[in-house]
């Protein structure tokens, strides 16, 4: 019965590890979208700390950038570029502007803020963090996600949420 338990968890492991392949290669595949750590015609060659020991929001911005990058947060939560972009209010072609545009840019960050403090609510697990974030109806909430509050511009509650979670 474990072997099985631990056998079918693997392969839901196995199957968002392939399904964020996906999505990293559909963003890619979008044109000039950067991911961090790709190399371009022109970069230098560099030695970059190993991106698993920075901290969440340090992964999720452009590298030697001040602004998170759409592509990171979107292959992170696992969501193409169509679906982060109707979650931002924006136009797909905006997630590719360079610098990113102030609206896209707040609500990014907010997202961070709120995926930051889930990691830390859920004993630094970033996979269970991110579908909490996505997939979770919250009572607290009226049953709605933290998603569907960050893009109600309620990310506050959703952090005082996790805070009071976090210090129970």
């Amino acid at each position: 019965m474990v072997d099985e338990l631990r056998d079918k968890f693997f392969a839901q492991m196995e199957s968002r590890d392939h399904e964020a392949m996906n999505v990293a290669i559909a963003w890619a595949s979008q044109g000039t979208t950067r991911l961090n750590g790709r190399l371009r015609v022109g970069d230098e060659l560099q030695e970059r700390p190993r991106r698993d020991v920075l901290p969440l929001a340090v992964r999720l911005r452009e590298d030697g950038e001040a602004w998170y990058s759409p592509a990171l947060v979107g292959v992170f939560l696992r969501l193409r570029p169509e679906p982060l972009a109707q979650r931002a209010g924006v136009a797909v072609r905006e997630l590719d502007a360079w610098p990113p545009g102030p609206e896209l840019q707040a609500y990014l960050a907010a997202v961070v803020e709120v995926l930051v403090k889930a990691v830390d609510a859920h004993g630094g697990d970033e996979r269970r963090a991110a579908a909490w974030y996505l997939e979770c109806a919250v009572p607290e909430f009226d049953g709605r996600t933290a998603d569907a509050m960050v893009q109600d511009g309620r990310q506050g509650a959703v952090v005082d949420y996790l805070d009071e979670r976090r210090g129970a």
